[in-house]
């Protein structure tokens, strides 16, 4: 209950009846006070003279839940030298790695107000979400994506990023001309050769990963690849980036911290940012979803999962017409055919590379796809046929 404070009059009235004998009870019950306070009042004045009737602050002259100076002076320090989320979460990160005692992350928060270095902004209060899926070993699967970015000439390049679902881990960042499946696979190849195969790999429908939507009913050469490897291919639905979004929100830290460094003048420039932001993603910066931990800590608590043996693609089919070059597409090859068949509409029934071919009057041919080259030759002679002689 709070305490009453007194009107100065009636402390006056306590202080002059110091020397004069006067009825306390009936003076207290006139004033509306309490007797300990009448005479609390009498004897501050007998003590102190006027200033004691004062009011005085009921703040406690010391408190033990107030932070050190130098602990508040190392928490302004650390706002103000770290590179990216330099929060109250990576403060409190920071601090228990330096041995400093960790107060609560309000009480860091609250010391990051006093020293007038956080700017509140409720607009951007996070808004209530459930508990996001990941895969319960690292290597359980690798998202994958390209995001865009430019050099001091303001040329367009692009960043291929790769990060473990489990951990965080950023397996590799790639700066490369373009989103390519080229650029796809020399990540994924760096990646390997530092943390092993993944069990699967993630992507969106990019044509640089899948050729989910194309009508030759082939695949791109990066599921391929990965099909060879045992590797699953899990593909986000269309309109659905959710699925990969770790990578997206992976995007957006890698660029605020581009952002702090000096704009890179070439590909291999850019590159080596890359490098040192990957060393201090993976090292030296804790993550909120690993509780406090860094990536590199959480892919080491765990035996990393491994993929099954090759998968085999399932038996395909189509029906492709014999073009004037006497040849068919099929999974971005060319099959020859021959000239006899020119406008024809032949049935391809595929097994992994193994193609089985049918014409009008019946089997037309059968081989197996050589995916070194482009153009599968027919088998049949070139040129023109010999002349007969009689």
């Amino acid at each position: 209950m709070a305490q009453k404070e007194l009107a100065m009059e009636a402390k006056l009235l306590a202080a002059l009846t110091a020397e004069v004998s006067v009825p306390v009870s009936q003076l207290c019950g006139e004033l509306g006070i309490s007797r300990q306070s009448f005479y609390k009042y009498r004897r501050r004045f007998v003590e102190e003279g006027p200033g004691g009737l004062v009011e005085r602050s009921r703040r406690p002259h010391r408190s033990p839940q107030l932070m050190d100076a130098a602990l508040e002076d190392e928490i302004v320090r650390l706002r103000k030298t770290l590179p990216l989320d330099n929060g109250a979460r990576t403060i409190s990160y920071h601090l228990e790695r330096s041995g400093w005692p960790v107060p609560a992350r309000s009480s860091i928060h609250r010391a990051l107000v006093r020293r007038g270095l956080v700017v509140a902004q409720p607009h951007k209060a996070p808004a209530t979400k459930g508990h996001r899926f990941e895969y319960p070993l690292p290597n359980g699967a690798w998202q994958i994506d390209a995001t865009c970015w430019a050099l001091t000439s303001h040329r367009e390049v692009w960043i291929m990023d790769i990060i473990d679902d489990h951990s965080r881990l950023l397996i590799a960042s790639l700066a490369c001309h373009g989103p390519t499946s080229e650029a796809a696979w020399t990540a994924l190849c760096d990646g390997i050769a530092r943390y092993g195969l993944p069990a699967r790999v993630m992507s969106d429908n990019g044509t640089c990963f899948t050729a989910r939507f194309r009508h030759d009913g082939g695949e791109a050469a990066f599921e391929r690849d990965l099909r060879a490897l045992g590797i699953k291919h899990l593909l986000s639905s269309p309109g659905h980036p959710q699925t990969c979004g770790k990578i997206e929100r992976q995007h957006q830290t890698l660029k605020a911290w581009l952002n702090t460094q000096p704009r890179a003048r070439s590909l291999p420039g850019l590159q080596h940012q890359l490098d040192n932001y990957r060393n201090f993603y993976n090292h030296h910066r804790p993550h909120s979803a690993n509780r406090g931990a860094t990536p590199n800590e959480t892919w080491h608590a765990s035996t990393p999962d491994r993929p099954g043996p090759p998968i085999d693609l399932p038996t395909n089919a189509g029906i492709r017409r014999v073009g004037h070059n006497s040849r068919i597409k099929w999974g971005g090859y060319h099959i020859g055919i021959g000239a006899h068949l020119q406008g024809h509409e032949l049935l391809v029934i595929a097994h992994n590379h193994d193609l089985t071919i049918f014409g009008p009057d019946g089997l037309v041919r059968r081989l197996t796809i050589d995916p070194t080259r482009t153009y599968q030759p027919s088998g049949r002679p070139t040129g023109r046929p010999p002349t007969p002689h009689h």
